[in-house]
């Protein structure tokens, strides 16, 4: 039985995926701009009824599923990026489906019935309540009136009551998960509140073991350690030149400036030879990266 409707989240599916026939003028200013944009548009409405039935109390997984996939092949009708895009959005726009909540356990084995089916049932455990038997029919109505005096209050008499109540049963008794679903997408401008899906967190790269692998992370991680370290003592030594020219100690002073010109110089040799391995090895954005300090270096 389900509890009285309040909202109903969802993703939609605006943003589902590239327009793959188009990659030869993609952008990467502007990478959004490849999209179907007339697939993706229609493809919400899919998106979004999906979510509503997956959302309410007694649909089936496979009732939701066979409803989105009659839509979105009745929107796409054949085009591979609609497609596409619905393909995407199934695998990744349930607001419900939060894996990352989830501990992580490197000993539990993967089910990909429990991964498909994740997302409905949380959202139906969400949604759903208990009720006995001899109850379900006043819990049925009374969540009706609860929908009715929020989103159309005209289907109530001045009592408060469901106008034509005994027609509501005869239509829809044996079929109260249809009722739901079909006056929340009736309403679905109204009730349903779209929501920016959340962003994964960025890739951690998992530690490594062995002494020869963390000799290589550390060599890695080592060039902003050594620019720090070159920045601190630069700054130190400027600040003692300046300090020795206030008490007009010119030679200090001289002397502290020889010191700061040669700190350069061999910051700038470490530089220019880590650019030359960078370019070898062919990591162009590294080597963009020195270029770009050098010059800051050599002005």
């Amino acid at each position: 039985m389900g509890k009285p409707i309040t909202e109903v989240v969802s993703y939609g599916c605006k943003d589902s995926g590239m327009n793959i026939l188009s990659m030869a003028n993609f952008d990467p200013s502007n990478p959004m701009a490849g999209m179907n944009q007339k697939g993706g548009k229609n493809l919400n409405k899919c998106c979004i009824e999906r979510d509503i039935c997956k959302q309410t109390c007694g649909m089936t997984s496979k009732d939701c599923f066979d409803a989105y996939q009659k839509c979105q092949t009745k929107i796409c009708k054949g085009d591979q990026n609609c497609n596409l895009q619905a393909m995407i959005s199934e695998m990744g726009g349930d607001p419900f489906d939060n894996l990352s909540d989830e501990p992580f356990d490197k000993d539990k084995k993967y089910d990909p019935d429990a991964a498909k089916c994740r997302g409905y049932g949380n959202a139906q455990a969400a949604v759903c309540q208990c009720v006995p038997d001899d109850e379900v029919t006043p819990a049925v109505e009374k969540n009706l009136k609860v929908f009715y005096e929020k989103y159309n209050p005209e289907k109530l008499d001045k009592a408060g009551e469901i106008k034509d109540i005994d027609e509501v049963w005869k239509k829809w008794k044996g079929k109260v998960p249809s009722l739901f679903t079909a006056l929340l997408t009736k309403y679905k401008d109204k009730i349903v509140q779209i929501k920016e899906k959340p962003k994964p967190p960025p890739y951690k790269p998992p530690k490594k073991d062995s002494d020869e692998e963390s000799t290589d992370s550390e060599s890695t991680d080592s060039e902003p350690e050594e620019i720090d370290a070159f920045e601190t003592e630069m700054k130190e030594l400027l600040k003692q030149k300046e300090k020795a020219k206030k008490d007009e100690d010119f030679d200090l002073a001289a002397e502290l400036k020889e010191q700061a010109d040669n700190l350069k110089a061999k910051e700038l040799e470490r530089l220019k030879a880590e650019k030359t391995k960078a370019l070898e090895n062919e990591n162009y954005m590294e080597a963009k990266k020195l270029k770009s300090r050098i010059a800051k270096l050599e002005l």
